[in-house]
């Protein structure tokens, strides 16, 4: 396990405690060494606080990509994969007050989840997650099925806790999805409902009702919403901006847009201090 912790770097400036909050979300589709100096080289400017990188690899490009992060005062939390057909989940993260957390439940392939708590501007955990895709064999269904059925225990179990946001590559689309493709199943729209049935808001949704995005698009064109931001409900007061990137995408740095989520600190600080009133009282 990767996982180092350092001081992150404040925006210029700006108090800590009232700039707004960036968290960023990016497939990275397991980079070569050359596309992962060329994806640093596009995600560094955008000097977000937070980012969930979905797709990692036991490779030197992935290493290159996290040691770019590191070396720009980035704290890294990531499981790189054992096998190197399988893909993971990293958590790059500069706010300087944060820390891994261990799942609640048990998860199989534990490299696709991380769990981290961020402590400024505000206290909530982050839930990283990059979900299984699969085929039509019973062995990928079982796989994502079950992964599925695991993320939605850690999403319940800590939006009980308290104040939560849901980042990654969930491999699902929504059942309003335009457009419509058979080959999702009932269980993978359960996922979604499910997620948004412990209290976490659609970000985007939320910000832009009616909208639909697609964030991955096929070899036939045809476009998904596979990438999101999910918030609990006390967090939708802190909302900003929720926007798809789609410059990897059209640069060919990843077959994915990036999704970037804005919180207003000023309000995460609020929440927080309301809290330790409520626990003084």
């Amino acid at each position: 396990m990767i996982q180092t912790m350092l001081n992150g770097s404040v925006r210029s400036g700006q108090n800590s405690l009232r700039q707004d909050l960036r968290l960023l979300t990016l497939n990275i589709s397991g980079p070569s060494v050359e596309r992962a100096e060329r994806l640093a080289a596009f995600m560094l400017p955008l000097d977000v606080d937070v980012a969930v990188l979905t797709e990692t690899r036991a490779n030197l490009g992935t290493e290159r990509l996290l040691a770019e992060f590191e070396a720009a005062g980035y704290g890294i939390q990531a499981v790189l994969p054992s096998s190197k057909r399988e893909r993971g989940v990293a958590v790059l993260n500069r706010t300087g007050s944060s820390s891994g957390i261990a799942s609640p439940v048990q998860i199989d392939l534990s490299h696709r989840l991380a769990i981290e708590e961020i402590r400024e501007p505000g206290e909530f955990r982050l839930i990283a997650v990059y979900v299984p895709s699969r085929d039509a064999t019973s062995e990928k269904i079982d796989r994502k099925r079950r992964f599925l059925d695991q993320m939605m225990d850690v999403v319940q179990q800590e939006a009980m806790g308290g104040r939560v946001v849901l980042m990654g590559d969930l491999n699902v689309v929504g059942r309003t999805h335009l457009p419509r493709y058979p080959a999702f199943r009932a269980w993978e729209y359960d996922a979604l409902d499910h997620v948004m049935g412990h209290g976490l808001v659609d970000a985007f949704t939320k910000l832009h009702p009616g909208v639909q995005a697609h964030s991955w698009i096929g070899r036939t064109g045809n476009g998904y919403r596979y990438d999101y931001a999910f918030v609990s409900g006390a967090l939708t007061k802190a909302l900003r901006g929720c926007e798809y990137l789609h410059e990897p995408r059209l640069q060919g740095l990843s077959d994915h847009a990036a999704l970037l989520l804005t919180l207003c600190g000023e309000s995460l600080a609020a929440q927080a201090a309301s809290d330790i009133r409520l626990a003084a009282a």
